[in-house]
């Protein structure tokens, strides 16, 4: 028998999966490796964030890499795929005291002018991407928001998280996704080792 069913488009699985999972647990706790990496011991020169900085977190979530920032006065903004998401971002941060400007948009597309932002996140989305045209498009908005001067933390899966080791390799830092989640069938753009990030 045919499956005649429209498949769910990538903002429409996100939407549902943020949906189940606000039912349940979700983050409410930022990064621990972003707050190491600006805040402390994993930098010789940590990131001093100042109160009124403009923070921008791509792929936002739930909100919650935003938080240390709000609490330090900065004015906090996210991006996130659907607009149901950015509705629950935006909920969810005021439930917990915090007030953030969440708006539709993604890797590629962040819906602000240029030079808006003193520091960019971009923390486990830029492999979404699935080729190196497209990542590269992602980092130059990434600096087109950027203000001279701003800053960009940027992580993403290493070779030992779950969702690259299962992953089916398809070429140069190419991968199928596999195994894992709704994700399966996506094709990701992994960055193979660290060298491959310094250029």
């Amino acid at each position: 028998m045919a499956d005649n069913r429209e498949p769910v488009s990538q903002a429409e699985a996100w939407n549902q999966f943020h949906a189940d999972r606000i039912k349940s647990n979700y983050p409410r706790w930022p990064n621990e490796a972003m707050l190491k990496v600006l805040f402390g011991s994993y930098s010789r020169r940590p990131v001093r964030p100042q109160p009124g900085w403009r923070v921008l977190d791509v792929g936002c979530g739930f909100g919650n890499n935003l938080v240390p920032f709000a609490d330090l006065g900065c004015q906090c903004h996210g991006v996130e795929i659907h607009d149901e998401i950015t509705v629950l971002a935006q909920e969810v941060l005021a439930k917990r005291g915090y007030q953030a400007e969440i708006r539709t948009g993604n890797n590629r597309r962040v819906p602000y002018p240029d030079q808006s932002f003193d520091l960019v996140l971009s923390i486990n989305t830029i492999h979404y991407e699935g080729e190196e045209a497209l990542v590269l498009a992602a980092l130059h908005e990434f600096r087109r928001v950027l203000r001279p001067g701003g800053l960009l933390y940027l992580s993403t899966a290493g070779q030992e998280h779950d969702i690259y080791v299962r992953a089916k390799p398809l070429g140069k830092h190419l991968y199928r996704i596999q195994n894992y989640d709704f994700r399966d069938g996506q094709q990701f753009f992994f960055f193979d080792n660290e060298l491959d990030l310094k250029n």
